[in-house]
């Protein structure tokens, strides 16, 4: 867990605490905080002192979380959440104006959540908004830590671990470049065609594994990662292969007739799109800006 010491409100031996864990040794988290090595030292000693039992074993020269000690990082970490969410809270007040903050996956960052952004931001011109764009792991981190106020996935999540509510359906389409002229795409198409296609860990990605393990898709091995959608779109448009993204990511390669989408022949691909956030989350701010999005 990074640690970025902006709210000092937070007992310093908290801190000491969680860089030990990041660290694993009291010298180095000693350096990290810039404190001495006694003094890391009495900040732990003070806390297992408070709850009565050790909570680090010692393996070699490491210091390594026991059970009790598991127990407190839970504790600890969702106390520097709430400390976030309250400084970010704080700092909305100033001048008058609010500031949130909107995570998003690639293909939504890039090709959906904008103009709903503008249009938002238009009719509340007292709103600043803020948007990081990652992949859907980095994405789903950052809001269950309260780095993002609000965020929009396309992949998989643990609906345990968050708060959720659908947002649109969207299609996921098969793209060449303009020479194709098959009908659809068919099992001997993918075998003799070079995939490229978004890394491991995005919502893409997921949703077209899944879907070649349930129809039973055989494709060959030549596979190339690519992170940028851009790049993808290029890759294909010179030929060298071809790929599967969202509908709305290509409209405009489509219009122009640089790209051609092809249906599949085992049915089309339909992923859901979905608002994530927390109990800590600005409840205000979520529930207008996803009214304003799916009215």
């Amino acid at each position: 867990m990074a640690l970025h010491y902006s709210f000092f409100m937070i007992d310093y031996k908290w801190y000491s605490f969680l860089t030990v864990i990041e660290e694993g040794t009291l010298a180095k988290a000693a350096g990290k905080l810039g404190l001495t090595q006694p003094a890391v030292s009495q900040h732990l000693g003070a806390l297992e002192s408070y709850y009565g039992q050790p909570l680090f074993d010692h393996s070699g020269r490491k210091l390594v979380l026991n059970e009790a000690g598991y127990l407190v990082k839970e504790l600890a970490e969702e106390m520097f959440n709430r400390d976030r969410q309250l400084e970010r809270s704080m700092k909305r007040l100033i001048g008058g104006r609010s500031r949130y903050s909107i995570g998003a996956t690639l293909t939504v960052g890039e090709f959906i959540l904008p103009p709903y952004i503008g249009r938002y931001c238009h009719k509340f011109p007292l709103r600043d908004i803020t948007m990081t764009i990652a992949n859907t792991v980095s994405i789903i981190e950052k809001v269950k830590k309260g780095e993002v106020d609000l965020a929009i996935v396309e992949g998989p999540f643990d609906k345990r671990e968050v708060n959720y509510t659908r947002f649109m359906t969207d299609e996921m389409v098969y793209i060449t470049d303009k020479s194709h002229r098959s009908e659809c795409v068919t099992q001997a198409i993918l075998e003799n065609n070079r995939f490229i296609l978004r890394e491991k860990g995005s919502g893409t990605r997921y949703y077209w594994d899944t879907y070649v393990e349930e129809k039973g898709i055989r494709l060959n091995e030549k596979i190339m990662e690519v992170g940028s959608l851009s790049a993808i779109k290029s890759l294909v448009e010179s030929g060298y292969g071809v790929s599967v993204m969202s509908t709305k990511a290509v409209e405009k390669e489509l219009s122009i007739g640089s790209l051609l989408t092809v249906p599949f022949s085992w049915g089309p691909l339909y992923r859901e799109l979905y608002f994530l956030y927390t109990k800590n989350s600005p409840s205000a701010f979520i529930d207008e800006f996803i009214s304003f999005s799916t009215s």
